[in-house]
């Protein structure tokens, strides 16, 4: 299948049309720099302020603790991945220790009108675990427990990918999660949940049995296919934050076996013909072979690495190495791989190798999807614009486009048949720019411009979409982009679930259309 079109050619976005298409002042209006850490502290929603008495209410209430400023402890609770938003000082961080904390937090701040975030593994791209007013933390909360006899893993909704890994590991089973150690489980399952093994397995949504939820009112329910079905269709893909606070998850797990890991390098030489042979090993491959393959360039610079691009891959495949070397060698025929593994291991072993870690610090990442391998003319498109980039002295002046495996399984799924909608693509098309505080921040307002652009320059080779896990304060048109057909849908169960919208952030569901 062919990518589809929007019409018209891609704009070029050289590093002279960066220099000559607008100012540090105009690039400034088109972006507010709530990139700064000190501007997204100073943007943030003013709060309403609830007396002492009723913070010292709260906290005779939990189970857990609640950090306010000048604790010890407060200062390290304030960090999340997204470093740009760590700033944001909260009034208070309830440290959650129990379901009924949780539902205690959301009936504290609707008494009191004080505004709130949800934090579980803290990696909103785009800061929304983070509140000037109350933090509601449920980190804290990390009991797993497998059950062999009904073939399913409850994790807490505190439960990373590490945590959870860890525990049904012993039992020789897995549920289809997502890469980051870190990553709380809680967000990757209510956004959808990418993996390595999503082309066999489906999204972590996809394996999701119930999921316990406080919600408004205070109330704690279970939401599964035979209870608040309606709920529970919308927490498969509407993404966290929504319609309550999660306490637990239950999933249906699949056994382990023996698997192949691969990885491979190529640098220099014909990158876009690369890309392609990478691209059609991924179409070719069966449902069992799941990738990930990245391109980098950098530029402003003397070249740290032998050529001005280098494409990675990394991947894995529930069968047999014969297969992924195949496979790999019709991508060699184009170009030798400068380094290449391919290896049979346990299962455990390769969810380690593929462990990698989500940018930290300070970052902007745009996303769309693939409905087919990059043509000649995207490729070139997508090469022009990488080597454009302006870059950072701190982070290496380096690009990187991510192209994630999709089809499979995921697409096996109706798009209306959960919330996730996304279930017509081939791949995940990711790009990003990373910086420090520390960086100029004029160059930063350019990099800034150049991801815009960049993404502006691919849309014609895009089908559209955007990948909610990886939230962007920038996109147009979130709500559409995020949840296509089945906004409406998400609309309406937001007006019955949460009517008088008491969970609502920048990018939250809305009462209405």
């Amino acid at each position: 299948m062919s990518e589809t079109h929007r019409g018209g050619n891609p704009p070029s976005i050289t590093r002279r049309r960066f220099l000559q298409g607008a100012s540090a002042g105009a690039v400034a209006a088109a972006f507010p720099r709530w990139w700064r850490p000190e501007t997204a502290a100073a943007q943030a929603t003013p709060v309403p302020p609830a007396s002492d008495a009723a913070w010292v209410d709260l906290a005779n209430r939990l189970d857990g603790r609640l950090l306010r400023d000048g604790d010890p402890m407060y200062a390290a609770a304030t960090e999340i991945n997204a470093a740009r938003f760590s700033a944001v000082r909260p009034a208070g961080i309830a440290v959650c220790a129990t379901p009924r904390d949780a539902a205690t937090c959301v009936s504290w701040a609707r008494e009191t009108g004080t505004p709130f975030a949800v934090r579980s593994g803290g990696h909103s791209y785009a800061g929304f675990s983070t509140s000037p007013g109350l933090v509601i933390n449920v980190r804290a909360m990390r009991g797993a427990k497998v059950n062999p006899a009904e073939g399913t893993a409850t994790a807490a909704a505190g439960v990373n990918n590490a945590d959870f890994g860890d525990a049904v590991d012993p039992y020789g089973v897995y549920v289809p999660g997502g890469r980051c150690p870190t990553v709380g489980l809680s967000g990757l399952t209510l956004g959808g949940g990418w993996g390595f093994s999503c082309r066999h397995l489906g999204m972590t949504c996809d394996s999701l049995v119930s999921t316990d939820i406080a919600l408004a009112s205070g109330e704690i329910v279970t939401a599964s296919e035979s209870e608040n079905a309606d709920l529970f269709w919308a927490l498969r893909g509407a993404a966290g934050g929504n319609f309550g606070v999660n306490t637990s998850f239950t999933y249906r797990f699949v056994p382990t076996r023996d698997v192949t890991f691969f990885e491979a390098t190529w640098s220099g030489g014909d990158t876009a013909a690369v890309v392609a042979a990478l691209m059609r090993m991924q179409q070719d491959a069966p449902p069992e072979l799941g990738l990930r393959l990245a391109v980098r360039s950098q530029s402003r610079m003397p070249r740290s690495a032998p050529a001005p691009f280098m494409v990675d891959v990394i991947g894995l495949h529930w069968g047999e190495p014969e297969v992924v070397r195949e496979l790999v060698d019709l991508a060699q025929e184009v170009q030798p791989a400068t380094t290449l593994t391919i290896e049979k291991m346990a299962f455990p072993d390769a969810r380690g190798k593929l462990a990698a870690t989500t940018p930290t610090g300070t970052y902007q990442i745009k996303t769309g999807f693939l409905r087919g391998a990059l043509s000649s003319e995207a490729l070139a498109t997508m090469l022009e614009g990488m080597a454009a980039m302006p870059g950072v002295p701190s982070r290496g002046q380096e690009s990187t486009v991510g192209i994630y495996c999709w089809g499979g399984k995921v697409n096996e799924v109706a798009p209306d048949a959960t919330a996730f909608v996304h279930r017509e693509a081939d791949f995940l098309f990711k790009s990003e720019v990373l910086w420090e505080a520390t960086d100029d921040p004029d160059l930063i307002v350019e990099n800034l411009d150049w991801i815009e652009a960049f993404h502006a320059s691919m849309q014609p080779f895009l089908a559209g979409g955007a990948y909610q896990n990886f939230i962007d304060r920038s996109q147009e048109n979130w709500g559409e982009a995020y949840y296509g057909e089945n906004l409406p849908r998400l609309v309406e169960l937001k007006r019955k679930w949460d009517p008088n919208n008491l969970f609502r952030f920048q990018q939250s569901i809305p009462l209405s259309l």
